[in-house]
């Protein structure tokens, strides 16, 4: 499976360096932490993280995310649609993270 992972430097943010901007495909089911069920599919989440060297770092729980495709199954080509269908509805993920992370 592919997975699509962009950081975007960013001096503004309390406690990060970057944000992560990923698509992934999820299996979906049941939510032991919500008690609900998510649909199978292609998910964009926003996430801030600190990139020091090779590694990056993060909070738990920390972000927000989006289905962008429901899919049965994963395909790269139904992949390839997601990247393409994430890129409208990332510009609003990125908003909400740095309105909750902006530094004051």
């Amino acid at each position: 499976m592919k997975d699509y992972v962009k950081y975007i430097e960013r001096g503004d943010l309390k406690g990060a360096t970057h944000l992560e901007v990923s698509v992934r495909y999820s299996k979906g089911g049941m939510s032991y932490f919500t008690g609900k069920a998510s649909p199978r599919g292609y998910y964009i989440s926003v996430k801030p993280v600190t990139k020091k060297d090779n590694s990056v770092s993060f909070m738990l729980f920390d972000g927000v995310g989006q289905l962008v495709l429901e899919a049965n199954r994963y395909s790269d080509k139904q992949f390839d649609r997601a990247v393409g269908l994430s890129r409208s509805v990332e510009p609003e993920l990125i908003a909400a993270v740095l309105e909750k992370h902006a530094a004051a």
